[in-house]
Formats: C-alpha cells, structure tokens, sequence
C-alpha cells in the first residue's frame, strides 16, 4: 500500500472540492477511490468538538477503512453552515 500516493491524491481530491461545504459524506466519497487499498468503509466516530470563538467550531472525525484510518479536522461557520478541512491523517491499520 502507499500510503503517500493516497495521500497526495486525496489532498487534490479535497482541494478541487466545490465551494467550501465539506461534509464528511464528501471525504468518505472521495476515499471510495481507493477501495482497493483502503479496503471498505467501516464506519465514522466523531472524537472532539471544540468552540474556537462565537459561531466557529471544530470537529475531528475517524473514518476507518478495513486497512486505513482518516483521521479528519474540520472547522465549521455555524451562521453560514460553510465547513473547511483543517487537515487530516492518514495512516495503515496493522492487524
């Protein structure tokens, strides 16, 4: 698995999104490209919610893969519902 390939074209994947409303549904589509290194969806676990100021929260999510995890930041304007990536981490399961 290279992990670096997937990496690389997820980060372009992300970047040509259009608009700036971001779901995790979206980020979940986007890896469906990988299925056959990533291995099949598995589910999504929302880990931290945290206010940065009046109105801006963050969110970081785990979308595990049968062979990798996505672990997913993203900030959100709850006055215009927009949602923006912060980063993410991808990174092998080892059975």
């Amino acid at each position: 698995m290279n992990l670096r390939a997937m990496k690389l074209a997820l980060t372009v994947d992300l970047m040509n999104l259009p608009g700036s409303f971001t779901q995790v549904a979206t980020v979940q589509h986007s890896m469906s490209r990988f299925e056959n290194e990533a291995g099949p969806y598995q589910g999504c676990k929302e880990l931290d919610s945290s206010f940065i100021e009046e109105g801006i929260e963050q969110k970081t999510y785990k979308l595990q893969f049968k062979n990798v995890t996505l672990d997913l930041a993203l900030i959100t304007n709850e006055h215009s519902s927009e949602q923006y990536i912060k980063g993410f981490d991808l990174t092998e399961n080892f059975a």
